[in-house]
């Protein structure tokens, strides 16, 4: 061995692996870095997507509701057309019969004093059957004569001022009004008596 020859120099194994375990220990720690709002294991997505469904499951449910609350409201008016449909199916019918009924009535009213007794009772027992026709209908007369003035159920074609009431009153029946259950088929036809020096309302 000649003096420039050197021995090699000793491994240090004690460094380089603390060297190795050093920068396995920080690789992780850079790639262990989330992004703002998630975690590790991705629940911050699964909460997102939950909060997400939540919405989608509301908003579902207001819809079906609206749509039950429409179909009810459906329904209800459905029903009542059937119901005013079969309650007021004998209006026009009944309103065709009124006129006839009227000459009827006419006629035991104005009947001649000669005329046959027996004859005039049989007018007066149709005239009783009509109205019985047409109460089954659910057809009755108005109240007029006496009764303060309706506008809504009487018809004034003449008026008077008296002294003997305090308010617009029906003093005679020129034609008889009828209802409909609770609809006027027909206003009665009458005079109407108002206080005197006031404004009748009937005018």
């Amino acid at each position: 061995m000649t003096p420039n020859d050197q021995p090699p120099a000793p491994h240090r194994r004690g460094h380089r692996v603390e060297d190795r375990r050093s920068s396995a220990g920080a690789a992780p720690a850079e790639s262990s870095r989330a992004a703002p709002g998630d975690t590790a294991d991705g629940s911050g997505e699964v909460d997102a997507d939950v909060a997400e469904l939540r919405r989608s499951l509301d908003e579902g449910r207001e819809q079906y509701l609206r749509l039950a609350a429409d179909f009810e409201n459906f329904k209800r008016r459905k029903a009542q057309e059937l119901s005013d449909r079969s309650r007021y199916a004998s209006e026009e019918a009944a309103g065709a019969l009124l006129p006839v009924l009227d000459n009827l009535r006419r006629a035991v009213d104005t009947a001649p004093t000669d005329v046959d007794p027996g004859f005039l009772d049989g007018v007066r027992l149709t005239v009783r059957q009509f109205e019985d026709a047409l109460a089954v209908l659910g057809v009755v007369p108005i109240a007029a004569v006496g009764e303060p003035f309706d506008p809504s159920v009487h018809e004034a074609i003449a008026g008077v001022p008296s002294p003997d009431v305090e308010l617009d009153t029906v003093i005679d029946e020129v034609q008889r009004g009828y209802r409909l259950h609770d609809r006027v088929l027909r206003p009665a036809l009458v005079r109407v008596a108002h206080p005197a020096g006031a404004r009748s309302s009937a005018d």
